[in-house]
């Protein structure tokens, strides 16, 4: 990948350059060079995670490349609405973390531009999973807006020494024989609650874990034109499946009320279930983390996602460059050097995956081989690979009515766990919430 200029010049970035030239002339003919200014200081601004990571990285950045980065760091709650008032008031922050339901909104609002028309970027394109990518692509199909700064996708996580001490060798081969295990390990009173599913109130918590679930059937819950399509067998299957979950008394009331979905999983620590679903980047610690997890030491394993498919929802959360950047060479550079592979040796993303587990959009990310070495001291690789590629994509998420529909669905779908509504009752009233906001 080349480092050098970006193929568009700004009008502003023309004029500059322009300046710099005719000021050249008047210094007598000094060369160019001479006069070299240093580089613009470019603004990061992430959330809050792992700050100490992310600023070893960048003082690296701006030793190898020259640049000047000020990265700093928002709280995550205040993060998206405090850069837009910021946008909206003049400042300009450069290049800013932003997750994926928020990035049509910036692109339609003019707060991040496009990036196809900028150096490398078809190569960067070429080298990404294609669901990926359509995630990161404007809602018309016609723009990509943002590069990764994570991927991630459901995985199912399972107790290794809780199901051999149930006289299991393995986790079941499908949902019927996990729901049969599950009931032996209660029967036998080794876990009161086997089967620990993201059900949190969260906007990561029960409409993923849902979609994950009816993608592992086969099943679409968006169509193409992002329209809902409850009403199918599929989907009916996966909610009676849930209800008799819970019916059953496999999964604890106490999952409802989680604040999160790493609180979620940090109950997973615990050792006290048998089978979880979760977010990918949420494994690691629970394989690895001796001063937390119960299970560190590999004794949590992944299994691949149970279903007629086994595929399951993935998301792509991400960098974005401002519209108004005035450095826009440096801070294309900056997006290339933290969201693809500028240093020639995916440098960030290793970063991420060895020190957190963090997975990319990138196949070839998954070859590297130490990687593939770090992966292999906390979970199967080749199992998280075969699971990244059947992650699935919805672009509902682009939609502006989609973060109402998020929110308003999780209590739907709450009554329908605990039986308050009934299978059909819960498919009209997601269907009649979907027509309400579209």
């Amino acid at each position: 990948m080349s480092d050098g200029s970006v193929y568009r010049t700004t009008r502003r970035e023309f004029i500059r350059s322009a300046g710099l030239a005719t000021l050249g002339v008047a210094a007598g003919g000094l060369s160019l060079p001479s006069l070299a200014r240093a580089a613009p200081k470019i603004a990061l601004v992430g959330w809050t995670f792992r700050p100490d990571m992310v600023q070893a990285y960048i003082d690296m950045f701006n030793q190898k490349y020259a640049e000047d980065v000020d990265y700093s760091t928002l709280p995550w709650p205040t993060f998206h609405p405090t850069l837009e008032q910021r946008f909206f008031a003049g400042d300009i922050v450069d290049v800013m973390y932003c997750t994926h339901n928020n990035r049509q909104r910036w692109f339609e609002r003019g707060m991040i531009r496009n990036l196809e028309d900028l150096e490398g970027f078809e190569e960067i394109k070429s080298a990404m999973l294609p669901a990926a990518l359509s995630s990161l692509t404007s809602k018309d199909g016609k723009h990509v807006i943002a590069l990764p700064y994570y991927s991630a996708y459901f995985i199912m996580m399972y107790n290794d020494p809780m199901l051999k001490q149930a006289g299991f060798e393995k986790p079941g081969a499908g949902w019927d024989e996990i729901i049969e295990q599950c009931v032996k390990l209660k029967k036998d009173g080794i876990s009161e609650y086997p089967m620990l599913p993201n059900w949190n109130p969260t906007q990561t918590g029960t409409n993923p874990q849902f979609l994950s679930d009816c993608f592992a059937e086969g099943v679409a819950l968006f169509d193409d034109a992002n329209k809902l399509q409850a009403d199918q067998d599929g989907v009916a299957h996966v909610m009676e499946r849930w209800q008799k979950m819970y019916e059953l008394e496999l999964v604890t009331p106490e999952i409802f009320t989680q604040a999160s979905s790493t609180d979620t999983h940090r109950m997973m620590f615990t050792g006290k279930y048998a089978f979880h679903s979760n977010h990918c980047n949420y494994l690691q610690d629970t394989a690895t983390d001796e001063k937390q997890s119960q299970l560190a030491g590999k004794k949590a394993r992944i299994t691949p996602y149970p279903g007629k498919t086994g595929d399951t929802y993935a998301w792509t959360d991400s960098y974005v460059l401002n519209a108004k950047t005035e450095a826009l060479d440096s801070a294309w550079k900056l997006m290339r050097f933290l969201g693809a592979n500028l240093n020639s040796d995916w440098h960030v993303q290793k970063e991420w995956a060895i020190s957190s587990g963090v997975q990319n959009p990138y196949p070839s990310f998954y070859e590297d081989p130490a990687v593939i070495a770090s992966t292999d001291t906390w979970v199967d690789p080749e199992i998280l690979k075969q699971q990244a590629a059947k992650g699935k994509v919805i672009n509902a998420f682009k939609e502006a009515w989609y973060p109402e529909y998020d929110t308003k669905v999780v209590p739907i779908m709450h009554d329908m766990i605990r039986k308050k509504a009934t299978v059909p009752d819960t498919i009209k009233a997601m269907t009649d919430l979907y027509s309400s906001l579209a």
